[in-house]
C-alpha cells in the first residue's frame, strides 16, 4: 500500500504541474491585457504603432491574443491582416523580457487572479458557480488543450486510486477513510476540465488527436459515462458531441467488437448524442445502426444490454428536432438556477431503467444538446454545495467498480 501512495503523490505532482502550465499561460494572456507599457514593448516587436491592433500567438500558435486601443478577444485561429507577435519566441530570445513580463504578472496580480479563475477546477468543491465556469470558457481557446490534457493526468490517478477506494469501502484495517473522498472530487475535476475543452470550435484539433492512434479502451465519452452517474454523463455526451463526425467511425468499430455491456452502452451513448449535436449526421448513423440491428455482437453475457440499448439510441435520433425545456427525471429545466447540478443527476445512475425500458442515460440526451456548457452549474454554489454523504458517494462507486453476485439487466453494467 505504501507503494501505491508512492505511485498517486507522483501523479499527483504531473498534475499540479499542468494545473501550473495553465495558471501561467492566463495569467501571461492576463498580465499583457492589464500592463500598457508591457502591451507597447510587444507592439514594438510587432512593428506596430502604439495603441494599433495585433495579434499575439502563445502556445505554439495553438491561441490569438488580440490586443489594441479596442480592448481584447481570444480566438483558435489566426485573423489575416494583423500584425502577429510570437510569445513564445519572444521568451525564448529575449530573456530581458521575460523578467518584465514575470515581474508584470504579479504586479498587475494577474497570477493571483488566474490561480482564483482556476481554481475550481480542481479542487476543493467538486461542483463550481455557472459565472466561475463562463469565465473559464471564454479563455477556451487559450486553455482547452492545456485542460485536455490535464484531464489525461487525472485517469492513471484515478486508477490507481481506484483500488485504495476498494480497500477502504471494504474495511480492511489500515486503511484510512479519505480515498473515496478524494476520488469523487478528482473525478469531477476530470468532468470539469473535459467540458472546457468541449466545445463545436475545439474540434479540428480534437479530431486530429483522436485519429492519431488506435482505440483500445479509450472512446471520447467513456472515462466519465463508465462512473455511472447523469452529470458526469452529460460531459462524457457533450465531449463525444464536439469531436464530432470524424469519431463516428471510431464509435462503430467499439460498438462490433465490444465485449463488456459498458462498452455497448457507450459505443452507442456517443453516437447518439454526436446525431443529436449535428443533425446532418443523423441519418447515416441511424442506417449504420440499423445495418448492425441483429449483428452477432462479440459481447458476452445477456445480449439484452445490447438490445435496450440500441432501441433507447434509435427512439432518441429518431425523434422530433424540437427543444428540450425539461426533463423531469432529473428535475432538470431550461433557465433554471440549479442546471444540471441536481442532486439527482450527481448521484444517480445514467444506466436506470425508466418505466418505458429504456435507459435514462439516453433519455436525457436531448435536453443535455439543447443546453448550454455553462448550465451544468448552479447560478448559486450553495444550491449544490449540499453536502452529498460518504455513504451515497460510496453507492455510485460501487454501482460502477464492484460487481455484484447475481446481475439483472438493469445492473449489468458494472
Amino acid at each position: 500500500m505504501l507503494e501505491v501512495n508512492g505511485e498517486i503523490e507522483r501523479m499527483v505532482e504531473l498534475l499540479g504541474a499542468a494545473r501550473t502550465d495553465m495558471v501561467t499561460q492566463l495569467a501571461a494572456a492576463m498580465a499583457i491585457i492589464r500592463d500598457a507599457p508591457l502591451r507597447e514593448r510587444l507592439g514594438k516587436i510587432a512593428g506596430v504603432d502604439p495603441g494599433q491592433d495585433f495579434l499575439i500567438g502563445q502556445l505554439k500558435n495553438q491561441s490569438w491574443l488580440k490586443v489594441g486601443r479596442h480592448g481584447y478577444t481570444i480566438d483558435r485561429k489566426r485573423q489575416t491582416g494583423w500584425s502577429v507577435v510570437d510569445l513564445d519566441e519572444v521568451l525564448r530570445t529575449l530573456p530581458e523580457f521575460e523578467k518584465s513580463l514575470q515581474d508584470s504578472m504579479q504586479r498587475t496580480y494577474a497570477t493571483r487572479d488566474a490561480y482564483g479563475i482556476l481554481e475550481a477546477l480542481f479542487e476543493p468543491k467538486p461542483i463550481q458557480s455557472r459565472s466561475n465556469f463562463h469565465e473559464i470558457f471564454a479563455w477556451a481557446p487559450l486553455l482547452e488543450q492545456m485542460a485536455y490534457n490535464a484531464a489525461m493526468r487525472i485517469l492513471p490517478v484515478l486508477d490507481t486510486l481506484r483500488s485504495v477506494v476498494r480497500f477502504e469501502l471494504s474495511g480492511t484495517s489500515g486503511i484510512g477513510a479519505t480515498s473515496l473522498r478524494a476520488y469523487w472530487q478528482l473525478l469531477h475535476a476530470l468532468g470539469q476540465l473535459t467540458l472546457v475543452a468541449s466545445s463545436n470550435e475545439a474540434r479540428p484539433w480534437l479530431a486530429d488527436m483522436a485519429n492519431s492512434f488506435v482505440w483500445e479502451s479509450w472512446t471520447p465519452s467513456f472515462v466519465l459515462l463508465r462512473e455511472r452517474t447523469f452529470w458526469l454523463a452529460a460531459i462524457a455526451a457533450r465531449s463525444a458531441a464536439a469531436f464530432g463526425e470524424s469519431v463516428v467511425e471510431g464509435y462503430l468499430r467499439r460498438l462490433s467488437h465490444a465485449r463488456h455491456p459498458m462498452m455497448v452502452f457507450d459505443a452507442l451513448f456517443g453516437l447518439t448524442a454526436i446525431g443529436l449535436a449535428n443533425p446532418p449526421s443523423k441519418a447515416g448513423i441511424l442506417a449504420e445502426l440499423d445495418s448492425m440491428r441483429d449483428a452477432n455482437l462479440a459481447l458476452s453475457g445477456d445480449h439484452s444490454v445490447y438490445l435496450i440499448s440500441y432501441e433507447s439510441a434509435v427512439r432518441v435520433l429518431s425523434g422530433p428536432s424540437v427543444g428540450q425545456r425539461e426533463f423531469r427525471e432529473l428535475h432538470w429545466r431550461a433557465g433554471s438556477a440549479a442546471g444540471m447540478a441536481t442532486r439527482p443527476a450527481l448521484i444517480g445512475d445514467p444506466t436506470a431503467l425508466s418505466a418505458s425500458g429504456e435507459y435514462l442515460g439516453f433519455s436525457m440526451l436531448p435536453f443535455v444538446a439543447d443546453s448550454s456548457h455553462d448550465e451544468h452549474f448552479p447560478k448559486f454554489p450553495a444550491q449544490s454545495d449540499r453536502e452529498i454523504s460518504r455513504g451515497k458517494i460510496a453507492a455510485a462507486f460501487r454501482r460502477a467498480w464492484v460487481a455484484e453476485p447475481t446481475s439483472p439487466t438493469r445492473h449489468l453494467l458494472n
